[in-house]
């Protein structure tokens, strides 16, 4: 930790997308809010080809995107793998977060599998995320559940198998932590707002082809209340963990 009472937070925006500046407030928002006074830097992986000093900062954190994880020919995403993984060796207590396809990408880095959803389903809105009981204990005093989560959904990939050493916080690979604490990832979208998943699915076309009664029902799964704001105070107190 950089500082007893300031966290340094560095944020790899891994999407190319016209709500980019919405897109980094939500992280901006949800981090300054769990912990006033962060510091918050943002990185271009895709473009710039940026990336964080890993020992600069007291956390990393890969936020979601729509590039196949699991892909052997575009170059930046395989350079993200090289980056979590050089990560690791040379900055071992480093904490690195994984959002969505952060948390994709992460579990495959350390030899998980990715691939598309059941019924090529795309999971959108607030979805309640079982517990296992690891995952009770580790979220307990933070969370109004010892069973569950709530939180927002935005995906149509899912990691089928875990990365090497990582143990169940959720059923179904929805939230894993390394064997040496340094690593978080969750499928869900814990910095999302209702506002920001309306704006992010207008140009999906799974979305754009549904009837008024599908999309009615998906507005109200999308407001309904979520945890993002207590899993980020968790992230926060984890990452000041030793």
């Amino acid at each position: 930790m950089t500082d007893s009472t300031q966290l340094k937070a560095a944020v790899l925006v891994n999407a190319l997308s016209a709500v980019d500046d919405p897109f980094k407030a939500a992280f901006q928002e949800c981090i300054s809010s769990a912990c006033p006074g962060a510091s918050v830097d943002f990185f271009d992986p895709i473009e710039a080809h940026t990336y964080p000093e890993p020992a600069q900062y007291d956390l990393i954190v890969l936020t979601g995107g729509t590039a196949d994880a699991m892909a052997k020919d575009i170059p930046w995403v395989l350079k993200m793998q090289d980056f979590v993984r050089r990560t690791v060796e040379e900055c071992p207590t480093q904490k690195i977060v994984g959002i969505c396809w952060g948390h994709q990408v992460i579990n495959v880095t350390f030899g998980g599998v990715v691939g598309p959803m059941d019924n090529d389903k795309f999971e959108v809105g607030v979805a309640p995320i079982a517990l296992t009981s690891a995952g009770s204990s580790f979220f307990a005093s933070h969370l109004a559940s010892t069973e569950l989560y709530n939180i927002q959904e935005f995906h149509e990939r899912e990691v089928k198998t875990p990365g090497k050493n990582f143990l169940a916080l959720a059923e179904e690979n929805q939230c894993v932590v390394n064997a040496a604490n340094t690593i978080l990832t969750f499928q869900g979208h814990p910095e999302m707002s209702a506002e920001l998943a309306r704006l992010l699915l207008k140009d999906v076309p799974k979305y754009m082809g549904r009837n008024a009664a599908e999309k009615q029902a998906l507005d109200m799964k999308i407001d309904a209340r979520h945890d993002g704001t207590a899993l980020w105070k968790r992230i926060v107190e984890w990452a000041r963990e030793a």
